[in-house]
């Protein structure tokens, strides 16, 4: 008899009523076989299914008997005690022997072919996923509701540990930014020198040599005039930016633009820490001056 953990055979017979059945993979399934069609336990077994349908279509579970009998006897089984669920006849033995279901009975002297009383509870996969032998049908159907309820709770364990685990792969990623080096204040303070140097020697080719902050709007912004800003747009690259400063603490607000020049509030720079405010604008003025026609540099107000 096949055993939890082994594929289902993919199986197509014709149902009761003579129509095609595959029996393949797609949803969940309780595939129960029986030895005889109208006979005490058997019946019992089958209302007990008919009584419990719902409770197992909420668990996504369709439920199909397999037995020995004829069509015609599986339909006036299921008409006589309204079953509604799919009776496969097995007059050859083809599926019990898929499923290792088949056996020998005796009986008055004869031997004749039967089924042992057992269920597969199959998931969406065609994985069986529970194995019931020697059925009793006064408490069956509660075991396979108690089966399909653990396999709902282990598929939402499974979702939550890979969600955990995707948590844990982002947390230990380092985290790619226009403001990685904000932290780092040598870097900031280096770069900071490096721009007045810059700004400097541009100044002297026009005659007029300034000092980056120390000049009154030209030096620390591009000298050459620009045409109108887009506020929008600015805004629209600040919103971008701003998931990455949160990150670290920060934030960054839209004060205004004047001549190209972009006026922002920093929140987590100030004033007395010129290491922190530098880094920041020079991330926010390069991603400005790349994505916005017209940015000429970025201005820190508080």
């Amino acid at each position: 008899m096949l055993q939890p953990g082994s594929p289902m055979p993919p199986l197509t017979a014709l149902d009761a009523h003579g129509a095609p059945f595959s029996l393949a993979a797609g949803k969940r399934r309780v595939l129960y076989f029986f030895p005889k069609s109208d006979t005490p336990a058997c019946t019992m077994e089958a209302c007990s299914f008919r009584d419990n349908l719902a409770l197992l279509g909420e668990r996504g579970a369709e439920v199909v008997g397999v037995s020995p009998d004829p069509g015609a006897v599986q339909s006036a089984f299921a008409r006589k005690y309204g079953l509604p669920f799919t009776l496969l006849p097995d007059t050859d033995g083809a599926i019990a022997q898929a499923f290792g279901t088949a056996i020998e009975q005796q009986w008055a002297g004869k031997t004749f072919a039967s089924v042992a009383r057992a269920t597969f509870l199959i998931d969406a996969d065609g994985i069986i996923r529970a194995v019931w032998e020697n059925v009793d049908p006064r408490v069956h159907v509660q075991e396979v509701v108690a089966a399909l309820s653990a396999l709902d709770s282990e598929a939402s364990n499974q979702d939550l540990q890979e969600r955990l685990q995707e948590a844990r792969r982002i947390a230990g990623s380092a985290m790619v930014s226009p403001f990685a080096t904000a932290s780092v204040g040598k870097q900031a303070e280096a770069r900071l020198e490096a721009l007045r140097r810059a700004e400097g020697h541009a100044d002297e080719t026009h005659g007029a040599v300034t000092h980056g902050a120390e000049a009154h709007g030209a030096g620390a912004h591009d000298a050459a005039p620009a045409g109108p800003v887009d506020a929008g747009q600015v805004q629209g690259v600040l919103d971008m930016l701003r998931p990455y400063m949160q990150a670290d603490g920060g934030d960054v607000e839209l004060v205004g633009i004047d001549a190209g020049i972009v006026k922002v509030r920093l929140q987590g720079a100030c004033g007395t820490c010129p290491s922190s405010t530098v880094t920041l604008k020079l991330g926010l003025e390069a991603q400005l001056k790349q994505r916005v026609p017209g940015v000429r540099g970025v201005e820190a107000v508080f």
